[in-house]
């Protein structure tokens, strides 16, 4: 090796006082000057060596003609060969990934070593189609592209028949013919298309010419060949997050509470039918630990604060716990002035979720979905109208916590908050025929003993059933209830109302509900009302108005742990109004009239008898 870095092909050295030349290849004659001109070698002299007369230096007319030899040779010929295990080259251009080099030489058939300055990755396009040309040798002592045919139909998938005219490159799969290729000398070659064919686009621009695909439609075209694609990285698309912004998925959320209370999930649903009592809205209210629910029907939003605050000292006061944090949307009934107070005076939390982005609280969004289902199928089932959904509400979050639950590991809410198990003996079938007693009631000994009612629920503050009397439209509280469980009294008193009467209680729904101008064009509904103030009706004009006439007034009351909100004020049971008509006077004065003559015509003495 001279002192300028290069190697001599034959043994001995360049003649003296003559430039050193690079000998003919062993192929042919050797390449052009594009792959001579070579950056110096660092020198390091010895402690006695003299340092070298003439330092190398960069022939600049050289590297502008070897770059232009090597746009040039990207166009050259690749000749078959069965016998090299690898792709060759002489031109480094062609690569559009270059990996780590590994190989220092090859042995060529004549036992000479040749060196090899690169490898990499390149494709080969033609006419037909695109091939891929991997772990490609850039070797610059040949003159001929060598095409490795074991390393060809291995990368590609193919197989190559050989001819006289030529050779075939076929599908495998197939058996169809990609590519057909006719020889006129005495080499198999393959001539590329063009040489701006081998210059392989970027992923960034070919992702704009398919019109904005996804990534993943790119890298398949490139994987099949289809596309002459480097790998270098795509930049974020500023077109593509205008026009195909979506929101990002949402991963499986990891915190676990150890105790009741320690995280809350309230949320608020609107109903378009207000119910028997005026109803529109119910809170829920689920803890995280036990999966225990409670619901509270509210006539207005505004009442969530009040709703909120009784809940916190019910349950400090029944579990001697406080409620450490509570998760909600970003409505307006959680995030105001009053319920923030109230929250920082208890060092309460109040995590809210982003705005439209319901789905950070998942947990109290599926307990509606479930509630509503729920309601949706008691209504159904016992033929009710729509506007008894907040009895049914209460009944259905009533069994909801007695029954397992999958996001605890099948355990049941009630369990896992009471520590005990609960009872299932006193349960009956929403809506039903019931037979309550009235003998404590009743107003002779000759009246009815019961009366046909419809099966409501059950109380949160006594121990029994809430029965509704249709003919009187009346709550009755009581013990003694026999129960028809296959009959529904609603089902005879009007038409069953068609499932779609209860779409508002689907998740998928707008809050819409038809208008009627006319009123004879109204649905008949029977008007069936409870009469007690212990079931829905709807309030007094009186408690309607409130302050300044803006609404409703909520009645208040603690929360119970049953599920069906706070207790309503209870009012002394008033007798039912009958029409008095003069002929039921005249009865009753002909009756007394005969009392007197029969009195009058007794002996005064008894002993007279």
């Amino acid at each position: 090796m001279n002192p300028g870095g290069q190697y001599w092909a034959g043994v001995g050295g360049p003649p003296a006082g003559q430039p050193w030349r690079p000998s003919p290849g062993l192929l042919g004659s050797g390449p052009q000057q594009a792959h001579t001109a070579f950056a110096p070698l660092q020198y390091s002299p010895g402690p006695f060596a003299a340092p070298p007369a003439q330092a190398a230096t960069w022939d600049q007319a050289g590297l502008i003609a070897a770059l232009q030899q090597m746009s040039v040779q990207g166009s050259s010929p690749w000749v078959m060969d069965s016998g090299a295990s690898s792709h060759m080259t002489s031109s480094d251009g062609i690569l559009l990934k270059r990996l780590p080099t590994s190989i220092s030489s090859i042995l060529v058939g004549n036992g000479t070593s040749i060196p090899v300055t690169s490898h990499g990755h390149s494709v080969l396009a033609t006419t037909a189609s695109t091939f891929a040309l991997n772990n490609v040798l850039v070797v610059p002592s040949i003159v001929q592209n060598l095409l490795s045919v074991r390393q060809f139909t291995r990368d590609n998938h193919c197989s190559i028949e050989f001819d006289a005219f030529g050779f075939s490159v076929k599908d495998i799969p197939t058996g169809r013919v990609i590519l057909r290729c006719n020889s006129d000398g005495d080499l198999y070659t393959l001539q590329p298309s063009t040489t701006s064919a081998l210059v392989a686009a970027s992923s960034t621009l070919w992702h704009q010419r398919l019109g904005h695909p996804a990534p993943a439609a790119v890298a398949r075209l490139n994987k099949n060949n289809l596309l002459s694609c480097n790998n270098s990285g795509r930049s974020l698309c500023h077109s593509c997050q205008l026009g195909k912004h979506a929101r990002l998925p949402f991963t499986s959320s990891t915190s676990h509470t150890a105790a009741p209370f320690e995280l809350v999930h309230c949320d608020v649903w609107t109903s378009p039918v207000s119910s028997i009592s005026g109803y529109s809205y119910y809170l829920v209210i689920l803890d995280d630990f036990s999966h225990f629910c409670w619901t509270f029907p509210l006539r207005r939003k505004s009442d969530v604060h009040q709703t909120i605050v009784d809940f916190v000292a019910y349950v400090r006061t029944q579990f001697g716990l406080p409620v450490k944090c509570f998760q909600a949307d970003n409505g307006t009934e959680f995030v105001n002035t009053a319920t923030s107070t109230f929250l920082a005076a208890h060092g309460t939390l109040l995590r809210l979720s982003c705005p439209y982005t319901s789905a950070q609280n998942g947990k109290a969004e599926r307990v509606l979905r479930t509630l509503n289902n729920s309601v949706r199928t008691l209504l159904l089932h016992a033929s009710m109208p729509a506007s008894y959904w907040a009895e049914a509400l209460a009944v259905a979050c009533y069994l909801l916590n007695r029954r397992p639950s999958s996001s605890i590991h099948s355990e049941i809410p009630y369990t896992r908050l009471y520590s005990a198990p609960p009872s299932y003996d006193h349960l009956r079938v929403f809506g039903c025929l019931c037979y309550p007693n009235l003998q404590a009631t009743s107003a002779h000994k000759l009246a009815p003993r019961s009366a046909a009612c419809v099966f409501l629920g059950y109380p949160t503050a006594h121990k029994g059933y809430r029965c509704l009397d249709l003919s009187t439209r009346r709550i009755i509280i009581s013990r003694h209830v026999v129960f028809d469980e296959s009959h529904f009294p609603f089902a005879d008193v009007s038409p069953v109302a068609p499932p779609s009467s209860l779409d508002f209680l689907a998740d998928d729904t707008v809050d819409t509900m038809p208008c009627y101008t006319n009123r004879a064009a109204r649905p008949s509904a029977p008007a069936v009302a409870p009469f007690s103030s212990n079931v829905e009706q709807p309030p007094p004009p009186s408690e309607l108005a409130g302050p300044g006439g803006r609404g409703p007034v909520p009645p208040s009351g603690p929360a119970l742990p049953g599920g069906s909100g706070p207790v309503l004020p209870t009012r002394p049971p008033q007798r039912p109004q009958h029409r008095r008509c003069w002929s039921t006077l005249a009865d009753r004065a002909h009756q007394h009239l005969r009392l007197c003559l029969l009195l009058c015509l007794l002996p005064r003495n008894p002993l007279d008898l």
